[in-house]
């Protein structure tokens, strides 16, 4: 008797559980543009996956109503965390750019000269509730040489884009907007960083 109460007991609170389970919200990814491809790096370059604050380092879409809060967009997210997607972007663009052979993430074995190191300082929604919604980026890119581990140079690019209206759909567009440009003002600037490196 006491077995078969335990057992509707653990029934009921699995059924509990099951009830109390949220729809999965939906996915938006950021995509690479189309860069054309234009010579080659003097030696390959290895993506680091971006360092970001813990409030970014998430699958959630942030939003910053006010300098000192931060919250999360409730009718979507990214597909993975937002550091480990930008690094897949930056591989496919600059990948793109100067040949798949030159761009990879680091991995053993892999005979790697340079090392692009990027760290997100803001990526987020602005005056969402003022109904004239704004995306902000914000990405600082260091790039070090792996000989001697010294940072040779570092820079700090910032887009904002106005979004056409509150929708999930038109916030992600301003994103990818957002961080082609990004991309395709961090390609000439990496590309005279390494030219001019000894």
């Amino acid at each position: 008797m006491k077995k078969t109460s335990f057992l509707i007991f653990a029934s009921l609170l699995s059924g509990c559980a099951f009830l109390g389970q949220q729809e999965p919200l939906p996915l938006y990814t950021l995509k690479s543009g189309t860069f054309e491809p234009q010579g080659k790096l003097p030696a390959s370059l290895a993506i680091d996956i971006p360092l970001s604050e813990a409030s970014l380092n998430t699958s959630r879409i942030a939003v910053t109503p006010s300098p000192f809060q931060r919250n999360y967009l409730a009718d979507g997210e990214w597909p993975d965390r937002l550091p480990k997607i930008l690094q897949e972007v930056l591989i496919e663009s600059l990948g793109q750019r100067w040949g798949e052979v030159r761009v990879n993430r680091m991995a053993a074995g892999l005979e790697t000269k340079y090392l692009l190191q990027p760290e997100i300082k803001d990526f987020s929604v602005y005056h969402l509730e003022e109904g004239a919604p704004e995306v902000h980026l914000k990405v600082t890119f260091k790039l070090i040489n792996l000989r001697n581990r010294q940072a040779i140079a570092a820079h700090t690019f910032t887009e904002i884009i106005p979004s056409s209206s509150p929708t999930m759909n038109e916030i992600v567009e301003s994103f990818n907007k957002g961080l082609y440009c990004m991309i395709e003002k961090t390609i000439p600037w990496i590309e005279e960083v390494l030219r001019t490196e000894k």
